[in-house]
């Protein structure tokens, strides 16, 4: 029989690359973790006391040229240890915690790799030695086996790492001490935060930072332990740690839980969402980080203390137990101020958006997420509950009427149940209202603001674009409303000119007369054509169309035109190509307008200079501030010129109404 042939070369070169300096650090951390678990099978309890790791990395700016050495005082590679070494994803690493590909990455990550390591075998000190190096075979080279019993030698283990391999590695490993020192902190917190992890050197060209003692830098506080009594899990002992957000910089999220057995930590997970806080301190530079231990947890560990035998849910609902007390005591402050600016943002999130108002703010916030700091995720949690409110509410109403539509008794109390479900409709719509008016009022905010910047701004081509932006506001540029693939793009505020064009769909907004017209060439623009009788006019008569709306925008502050212009000129060009003729769809097809067809059309602009002068003839309208006149000849309508500060304050007079209606005070 032939047995299968591994191909390690392929193997590596398949591996995750790095993308980041946490992920390019991956295979020295593997090594460290290694020479932790090495001290800590030879020293057991007293790993604190006798227990030393040292790691030393030299030349760390030069990628190509790095050194670093990894040395313990454990257990060594025995002969148990070294078959583990020898067999790619083997039970004893994954038994240890790990995936198997630990020294994979080494391969993957560095250009020379040496192992020198003493184990004691039978009363006797041996001596194991060997290159560890990328080859499609004889990974393991020169291994060497010797009797050092009687030397000055003692157990552990010196692991050498020379180059680092690729573009992966080299541009992501750190090249800073100070980073490299808080992503090695941060990666290992775990093993210190209980002072219960062996002395660890971390030397970096002659500089050197000890641990547990280097994470007093990143520690801020610690407090107050909680004893948590529980039905299902016992007493479980609650530590808890303030730190520098350095401190997760190798996690995943900002808050941490630690689950501790046997004086070791098994796992870590990301409570941040358990939490409900972000960063919080002076500075919102602190995050969270808490220690569970108890007879439940060292009860439930492997031998080797890397796993526990229970399912992810009960680990969730630890977390959920934990997190939970840590909100009440170790963060009390914290979260209640969290939870105060919070309320506010709800409450301002509810002040722009009224609909979402059916329930006091504070018991929609406890709908939300406990993290929910922002107006849009205060709306996903809270649109599935408004969507249950108004099916309830439908249901409600339906109740209702079939009720008075069948021939069953009304029951005496039936005039409560119409007048509950006819305050919730009118609830709703005062929400819904709310929030339409108050969009309203911002609009005509801006288009006040614009208008007055345009007119203040007197330079020519340099207010093109404002004067464009002005349009657009109003309506978008260059689109046919009726062209269903561009519905989200042709929304307007067409009401401001006109009430009934509030939801108005088939209209041209800066588009040529060759586009809307059949059978002309024509290529000047309109500014708004509104032609659909149903939406524009609120008019329901088949075709032809009787009544069709023409917009002109001027600039605001416009002063000069040319000497043979006239709005009554612009009109009877536009009116000429569309009397008698067909407006084209966008699929094509033809709308005729009838012969005697009215046409309204506006001219929005200021009423100064020659403007002034060629209608200084027309009638003054209602409010004795615009003008007006009759079209004449074939052509059956008026032109009405207003200024844009009327434009603007009779709609707010018109949104008034709205407002009043609605019960907004602002």
């Amino acid at each position: 029989m032939v047995g299968m042939k591994a191909d390690i070369v392929n193997r590596i070169r398949r591996l995750p690359k790095p993308s980041n300096s946490s992920e390019a650090l991956q295979p020295l951390f593997e090594a460290v973790s290694n020479a932790i678990h090495a001290v800590d099978d030879l020293f057991g309890e007293a790993v604190v006391e006798h227990g030393r790791v040292a790691i030393d990395i030299n030349t760390l700016r030069e990628p190509e040229h790095i050194e670093i050495a990894v040395r313990d005082n454990g257990i060594g590679f025995d002969d148990e240890r070294f078959e583990a070494f020898r067999t790619t994803d083997t039970d004893f690493r994954i038994k240890k915690g790990g995936k198997g590909v630990g020294r994979l990455l080494w391969l993957d990550a560095f250009e020379r790799i040496k192992v020198d390591s003493i184990f004691e075998k039978n009363g006797a000190l041996l001596r194991r030695s060997f290159t560890f190096r990328l080859t499609a075979e004889e990974q393991i080279d020169s291994k060497a086996l010797m009797d050092v019993t009687g030397q000055v030698v003692a157990p552990g283990t010196n692991i050498r790492f020379e180059g680092l391999r690729g573009n992966a590695y080299s541009s992501l490993f750190p090249s800073y001490a100070k980073t490299l020192i808080n992503h090695f902190g941060s990666h290992f917190l775990a093993n210190f935060i209980l002072g219960r992890a062996p002395l660890i050197e971390l030397t970096i060209d002659g500089e050197i930072t000890r641990f547990p003692d280097g994470i007093t830098d990143l520690l801020f506080e610690k407090r107050n332990p909680s004893t948590i009594k529980t039905e299902e899990f016992g007493n479980l002992e609650l530590s808890s740690f303030i730190f520098r957000k350095q401190a997760s910089s190798d996690f995943s999220g900002l808050h941490q839980l630690h689950f501790i057995a046997a004086s070791r930590t098994v796992m870590s997970r990301k409570i941040d969402g358990l939490l409900g806080l972000g960063r919080f301190g002076e500075d919102n530079d602190l995050v969270y980080h808490g220690c569970v231990e108890g007879d439940f947890l060292d009860e439930r560990v492997n031998q080797e203390r890397t796993h526990f035998n229970f399912s992810e849910d009960v680990a969730e609902e630890i977390s959920k137990i934990c997190a939970t007390t840590a909100r009440e005591n170790a963060l009390h402050e914290e979260v209640e101020d969290f939870d105060t600016d919070r309320l506010e943002t709800m409450r301002a999130f509810l002040n722009d958006y009224p609909s979402f108002q059916f329930a006091p703010p504070q018991e929609l916030l406890d709908s939300t997420p406990k993290n929910a700091t922002k107006p849009e995720q205060f709306a996903q949690a809270l649109i599935p509950r408004r969507i249950r409110r108004d099916n309830e509410r439908r249901v409600q109403v339906q109740m209702v009427v079939d009720t008075l539509s069948s021939e069953a008794e009304v029951p005496k109390d039936f005039a409560e149940a119409v007048r509950s479900a006819a305050d919730e409709v009118r609830a709703e719509e005062q929400r819904q209202l709310t929030e339409y008016v108050l969009r309203r009022k911002m609009v005509l905010d801006v288009l006040d603001v614009l208008v007055r910047r345009v007119r203040e701004t007197n330079s020519g081509d340099r207010t093109h674009h404002l004067e464009s932006t002005l349009h657009q506001f109003i309506c978008p540029m260059k689109l046919r409303g009726d062209d269903p693939s561009r519905v989200q793009a042709s929304d307007h505020d067409l009401w401001i000119i006109d009430e009934r064009l509030a939801f108005a769909t088939y209209f041209a907004s800066d588009v040529p007369f060759s586009q809307i017209v059949a059978e002309t060439q024509n290529t000047e623009r309109p500014d708004i054509l509104i032609f659909d009788k149903l939406h524009g006019l609120g008019l329901e008569e088949d075709e032809p169309l009787s009544r069709v709306l023409l917009v002109e925008f001027k600039k605001p502050g416009r002063k000069d035109y040319e000497d043979k212009y006239t709005p009554q000129n612009q009109i009877a060009r536009y009116l000429a190509e569309l009397s008698g003729g067909n407006i084209e769809n966008y699929r094509g097809e033809r709308i005729r307008i009838a012969p005697d067809c009215v046409f309204y059309c506006y001219v929005v602009a200021d009423i100064v200079g020659s403007l002034d002068v060629y209608t200084s003839t027309w009638q003054t309208t209602a409010n004795g501030r615009g003008r007006w006149t009759p079209l004449s000849g074939k052509y059956r309508g008026s032109i009405e010129l207003i200024e844009w500060k009327d434009l603007v304050k009779d709609a707010r007079a018109r949104n008034r109404a709205f407002i009043d209606a609605a019960g907004v005070k602002k």
